[in-house]
């Protein structure tokens, strides 16, 4: 989109958000790798890590969307990553527990595509 990833990263509130999916991922690959899980739980874990790993989370948060739905969606990201850990077995960072981003007040465009200006 746009020619670059700006959709994706390079704002605080996207960058820590990736900060957070490293974090859920070390720690699925330690448990991965300690073999811990069952065969029922690394396929869950793994669906669960494919859930969280979805662009669509990134795309949300930034000022150019409304408050109401990044809310929304960012509430929902952390939800994600927190059962990712559950299913992992592993206390999830209490970081998990602070909003991560907040969006704008009003933004012209309502949860849409921004223009490329």
């Amino acid at each position: 989109v746009y020619g670059n990833f700006s959709t994706w990263i390079g704002s605080a509130d996207k960058n820590q958000g990736w900060n957070y999916l490293v974090a859920a991922k070390e720690a699925y690959d330690s448990v991965v790798m300690s073999g811990k899980l069952n065969l029922e739980q690394l396929k869950q874990a793994t669906r669960q890590l494919a859930v969280c790993e979805g662009s669509d989370w990134f795309w949300w948060f930034g000022d150019y969307n409304p408050s109401g739905s990044v809310s929304d969606f960012e509430q929902l990201f952390r939800t994600q990553l927190r059962e990712l850990y559950r299913m992992l077995g592993v206390a999830p960072p209490a970081l998990l527990d602070v909003p991560l981003s907040s969006g704008g007040e009003w933004a012209e465009n309502a949860g849409t595509m921004r223009r490329n200006t």
